[in-house]
């Protein structure tokens, strides 16, 4: 009898630990809605089809903020961890999303950017409305006072009235949450997804996780100001490409050379992209690499280096606006799930001034 407890107490500290996991996929909604723009919505039939989808497949639902702490303190998370995020609080995240998540019992964050509530921006939400999100089970993140293009300087801008005029915008957010919510996490989104080393190191110094656009899973010793998050609108909604992102793992990238983060157009094409690649379960001989402006697939040199492998490609000759190289690789005994690493730059116009929306 002793024998038999011994030996269930083993395998369900076995189960344990087969069913914990070092890393976590996180997703990006802004409008759930037929009536907003496609680039940057999807569907309340589509956004239902993607709960049933993690629910079905037993996947755990936690707020970012919890699941980046974890990550952080080198503990692990259930296997099959996602965070469901939306940027901006438009209307649609309470009418529409708020109630399918809460039928799920499933929390989730919101960036909001504080001028939109407190000018009353049509199709935002008002504080009371950031209130009731909260106590459908969201957390209430930051994404600036003014949701500005924050790496952009003002004209005759210096470098340090840069520097203070940004942190200011950003505290300014965080003091009026804070005013009109309570407590509310260390999290901060880069409006439009920008951000560079200088704009980093801001966000660093006060305290918070940097929360990025470009795709990716987050895990275990990951860069706490470069987050990154798999947008879902209408061009990127698909269920098998959703069941990509959910299940995938980060490819363990190290000692990236990227070139200038910031580029002109026509330049891009001077710069080599290369990482460290460690090892890991997934097949380096499939590792692919892909311009995301046009889906072409990019010719790698792989060399071997302490521990790791060198993958190194010509950037291409990009045009102006934000520009990212998303690597895969298909996993070695996992069928279906992929390992995955996405890196952004900003490419302005020719004569250097900003790309427009």
């Amino acid at each position: 009898m002793c024998r038999r407890l011994v030996l269930l107490l083993c395998g369900l500290v076995f189960a344990v630990r087969v069913q914990a996991a070092d890393h976590a996929a996180v997703l990006l909604y802004h409008h759930v809605s037929n009536d907003t723009p496609p680039s940057t919505s999807v569907s309340p039939a589509v956004f239902r089809r993607h709960l049933d989808f993690l629910a079905a497949g037993g996947y755990t639902v936690l707020p970012l903020s919890q699941i980046l702490a974890t990550l952080e303190k080198g503990e692990s998370l259930p296997d099959k961890t996602v965070a469901i995020t939306f940027d901006d609080a438009y209307q649609s995240v309470l009418d529409t999303a708020a109630p399918l998540l809460k039928k799920h019992g499933w929390p989730f964050t919101v960036f909001v950017s504080t001028q939109s509530i407190d000018d009353g921006y049509h199709d935002y939400l008002s504080w009371d409305g950031l209130r009731k999100l909260i106590a459908a089970g969201a957390e209430i993140g930051n994404h600036s006072y003014s949701h500005a293009h924050l790496v952009r300087y003002l004209a005759g801008e210096s470098l340090q009235q840069w520097q203070m005029r940004v942190a200011a915008d950003i505290r300014r957010a965080q003091q009026e949450l804070h005013e009109k919510l309570g407590d509310t996490p260390v999290l901060f989104s880069y409006p439009y997804g920008e951000y560079d080393a200088d704009l980093q190191d801001i966000v660093g110094s006060l305290g918070f996780f940097g929360i990025a656009q470009q795709s990716g899973a987050v895990g275990e010793g990951f860069d706490r100001l470069e987050v990154p998050r798999y947008p879902m609108a209408t061009n990127y909604e698909d269920m098998q490409r959703f069941a990509v992102s959910v299940a995938s793992r980060p490819l363990p990238v190290s000692k990236v050379s990227a070139g200038p983060r910031i580029q002109v157009a026509g330049e891009s094409s001077r710069y080599n992209f290369a990482f460290d690649l460690g090892s890991g379960d997934f097949r380096l001989s499939q590792l692919a690499c892909y311009n995301s402006s046009t889906g072409e697939r990019l010719s790698l040199n792989k060399q071997a280096a302490a521990g790791a492998t060198r993958i190194s490609m010509q950037l291409p000759d990009w045009d102006a606006g934000r520009r990212k190289i998303n690597c895969t690789a298909p996993a070695e005994h996992n069928p279906g799930v992929f390992y995955w690493y996405s890196y952004l730059w900003l490419v302005k116009q020719a004569d250097g001034s900003w790309y427009q929306e």
